[in-house]
C-alpha cells in the first residue's frame, strides 16, 4: 500500500545511530544497541506528525554475505512502494574503509545514484558544544566544520553528493537517574548532564523536523523496488492459485467431484506434475477394478 504521508528512512551501519534518531523524531522507544551488535532485526516504522519514519536493519554487521543479500531483499521489499528522504547516518571521525564501501554498494548498486536526490547526510556522535551553530546553514562554525571535514579524503569523497544536506547531531542517551540515590552528588551530576543532553537532542530536532518540513524531492523508485513489486505481485497469484488447486485436490481425495480434476488444466504448467500423477494414479484404480472383475 501506498504512504501518501512523507516517508523518511534511517540508513547506515550498525552502530550509526539509526535507531536513537528513529527514536527522537518518531517519539518511540525502540531498543538501542552498540556499534557492534544490532538489536534491530527487523523494520520497524512509524508515523508521526504525519510523517512515516521507518528504521532499517544495520547494514554489513556480519561477513555472512548470503545473510547481507537477505537484508538488502528484506530492505528492497520495505520500501518497494516509494520514500521520500534518506538519512544516511555516519559517526563523527568513524568513517572507515569498509564504511566507505557500504555507502557505495547502498547508492551505486542498490538503490543507484539517483538516491542521492533524496539523500541528507547526519554525522552522528557529535560531542561539541556548537551543534546549532553548526547545523544553521552558512554559518562561519558550519563552514569550518565542512572545511575540517573534507581534510578527510574519505569524508570528501562523499560530501558533495548532499550539497547543504548535512547535519551534525549528537544522539547520547541520558542516564538512569533511578540507579543513584536521590540528591547524591551522582544524581545531581547526571541530572545536570541529563539536561543538557535533553537540550542538544531538541536542538538537532528542531533543524531535522523543518528540514522534513521543507525538503520536497520527487518520491524515489528504481528498477531494483520496481521489481520487487514485481515479485511480490507474481508471489500473490502463484499464492492465490495454489490456495485454489489445494481446495480442487482435496475435493479429488475426498472423491466429491469427479469434474474437477480437469479444473486442474486452468493451472497449467504450475500443475503438470499433480495431473500426471492423478492420471497415473486413476489408471492404476481402473486397472485393480478390471482385474477383480476378471478374477471374479
Amino acid at each position: 500500500m501506498v504512504d501518501n504521508n512523507k516517508v523518511v528512512l534511517f540508513l547506515g551501519r550498525t552502530g550509526s545511530g539509526k535507531t536513537s534518531l528513529f527514536n527522537l523524531m518518531s517519539n518511540s522507544k525502540q531498543r538501542l544497541g552498540n556499534s557492534v551488535s544490532s538489536t534491530t532485526k527487523k523494520f520497524i516504522s512509524k508515523t508521526y506528525c504525519q510523517v512515516t519514519y521507518i528504521d532499517t536493519i544495520g547494514f554489513r554487521d556480519t561477513e555472512d554475505e548470503n545473510e547481507h543479500r537477505l537484508k538488502v531483499i528484506l530492505f528492497l521489499k520495505e520500501i518497494r512502494n516509494g520514500f521520500d528522504i534518506i538519512f544516511y547516518c555516519i559517526r563523527m571521525d568513524v568513517f572507515t574503509s569498509d564504511e566507505a564501501n557500504l555507502f557505495s554498494e547502498v547508492y551505486e548498486t542498490v538503490l543507484t545514484k539517483k538516491a542521492y536526490n533524496n539523500s541528507c547526510l547526519l554525522i552522528t556522535f557529535y560531542n561539541r558544544p556548537d551543534i546549532d551553530e553548526v547545523n544553521t546553514l552558512n554559518s562561519p562554525e558550519r563552514q569550518r566544520l565542512l572545511e575540517e571535514c573534507r581534510s578527510n579524503p574519505k569524508y570528501n569523497a562523499i560530501l558533495d553528493h548532499f550539497e547543504d544536506r548535512i547535519f551534525f547531531v549528537d544522539i547520547r542517551q541520558e542516564e538512569n537517574l533511578a540507579d543513584y540515590a536521590f540528591g547524591s552528588t551522582r544524581h545531581i551530576q547526571y541530572k545536570t548532564l541529563n539536561d543538557m543532553v535533553h537540550e542538544r537532542k531538541q536542538i538537532v530536532y528542531k533543524h531535522l523536523e523543518k528540514f522534513i518540513e521543507y525538503f520536497f524531492p520527487e518520491r524515489f523508485d528504481c528498477e531494483n523496488m520496481k521489481t520487487m513489486r514485481d515479485l511480490i505481485f507474481k508471489n500473490d497469484q502463484l499464492e492465490e492459485q495454489l490456495n485454489e488447486l489445494k481446495e480442487i485436490v482435496v475435493d479429488l481425495v475426498s472423491e466429491k467431484s469427479t469434474s474437477t480434476f480437469y479444473d486442474l488444466l486452468r493451472f497449467m504448467p504450475i500443475t503438470n506434475m499433480f495431473i500426471d500423477v492423478f492420471e497415473r494414479t486413476r489408471r492404476e484404480k481402473i486397472e485393480k477394478r478390471l482385474n477383480n472383475v476378471l478374477k471374479n
